[in-house]
C-alpha cells in the first residue's frame, strides 16, 4: 500500500501557492550562497530552505548553493590540539575572495560562531575576534557587490550541564546577543539561537547528540526560524512528510551536487589544500536537475 503522505504535504501547499504565487520573492533570480562550518556543510538545513522556497512558489526560479566548511571560523582562532593537533581550524577569510570572484552572490547568508568561542568560557579577545570577523565578512561581501546579507546567529550548544557548571551555549548566547544587537546597511539578522534555545527548552530530545552538530530535526528548525525571517508562510507539515517528497529528494541531489563541484573549483585549506578546480560539466548537469524539479513542482501546482 503506498503511503499518502506525499499527497498531503501536496495538498498543505496547494493552499498557500495560489496566494504566493502572485508576489515575487526577494530571493528569487538571484545567486544565493549559504555559508558557515560543518552545520552547513552537511547543508540538510539548506535544502530544507530550497525545498519550501522551489515548492512554494513553483513559477519562480531560485539559485541556491551551500558553500559551508567543517569547522571554519570568522575569527581566525583554533585549538592547539584541534583534530588532535593535525591542522588548525580554517578561516573563512582564506577562500571568501576566491568564492566572491567566482560564485558572484547576489546574496549571503551566513552561520558562525559555534567554533568561534573555541568551546572555552567567554573571553574579551576570542569574543572581539568573532565581532572583527563579522564585520570583515560584511565589509568584504558588500565591497563584492552582495545586495543582501543574512547574518544567522549561531545555533544552541545542546548540552545539559548542572548550577555553576561551566557551559559552552553561555558563550552562544552572548555572541548571538551581540550580533542582533548589529546594525548595518544591507544586513538582516536572523535569530536562530534563541529559536532553538526556545523549542529545545520545551522538549527532552536534544537535537546534536555530540552537542553541535544537529539531526533532522535540527535541521528543519534551522530552515523554519530561516524563512520565517524571509516572512515566508510555512504548512504543517512533519519531517516524514518532507522526506517522503520526492521533490524534497531532488532538491537535495540537487544542493549536493552543486556544492561538491562549487567547493573544488573554489577551492579551500582544512586539513589539506584542495586548489581551484575547472567547474567542468556542474552547471550543465545541475540544469538538467533544476528542469525535472520544475516539471515536478509545476505540475503539482498544475
Amino acid at each position: 500500500m503506498k503511503s499518502a503522505l506525499p499527497i498531503a504535504c501536496v495538498l498543505a501547499f496547494l493552499f498557500l501557492a495560489p496566494a504566493l504565487a502572485a508576489e515575487p520573492h526577494p530571493l528569487a533570480d538571484k545567486r544565493v550562497v549559504f555559508l558557515g562550518d560543518s552545520i552547513t556543510q552537511a547543508g540538510v538545513y539548506v535544502t530544507f530552505v530550497d525545498y519550501y522556497l522551489e515548492k512554494l512558489y513553483p513559477q519562480q526560479d531560485f539559485d541556491i548553493i551551500g558553500l559551508g566548511l567543517s569547522s571554519e571560523t570568522l575569527s581566525g582562532l583554533s585549538e592547539e590540539n584541534h583534530a588532535g593537533g593535525k591542522f588548525p581550524r580554517p578561516c573563512l577569510f582564506e577562500r571568501l575572495g576566491r568564492l566572491l570572484d567566482k560564485a558572484k552572490p547576489d546574496v549571503v547568508f551566513a552561520c558562525y560562531g559555534i567554533n568561534d568561542g573555541i568551546y572555552q568560557p567567554l573571553d574579551s579577545e576570542r569574543f572581539a575576534a568573532f565581532q572583527g570577523g563579522v564585520k570583515k565578512l560584511i565589509t568584504q561581501c558588500q565591497a563584492a557587490g552582495v545586495q543582501q546579507i543574512y547574518l544567522v546567529t549561531p545555533p544552541i550548544y545542546d548540552a545539559t550541564t548542572q548550577p555553576g557548571e561551566f557551559n559552552y551555549d553561555s558563550v552562544m548566547t552572548e555572541y548571538a546577543a551581540w550580533e542582533m544587537a548589529l546594525q548595518a546597511p544591507g544586513v538582516q539578522i536572523i535569530d536562530l539561537h534563541s529559536a532553538m534555545r526556545k523549542a529545545r527548552d520545551a522538549q527532552t530530545e536534544v537535537f546534536a547528540k555530540d552537542h553541535v552538530h544537529p539531526g533532522p530535526a535540527g535541521h528543519l528548525l534551522m530552515a523554519k526560524t530561516i524563512l520565517s525571517g524571509l516572512n515566508v508562510p510555512l504548512p504543517e507539515q512533519s519531517l516524514p512528510e518532507i522526506q517522503a517528497d520526492p521533490l524534497y529528494k531532488q532538491v537535495d541531489q540537487l544542493r549536493k551536487h552543486r556544492s561538491t563541484n562549487w567547493m573544488k573549483h573554489i577551492g579551500y585549506t582544512r586539513e589539506k589544500t584542495v586548489p581551484p578546480q575547472p567547474l567542468g560539466e556542474t552547471e550543465q548537469a545541475a540544469a538538467q536537475m533544476k528542469a525535472t524539479i520544475n516539471d515536478v513542482r509545476r505540475a503539482a501546482k498544475n
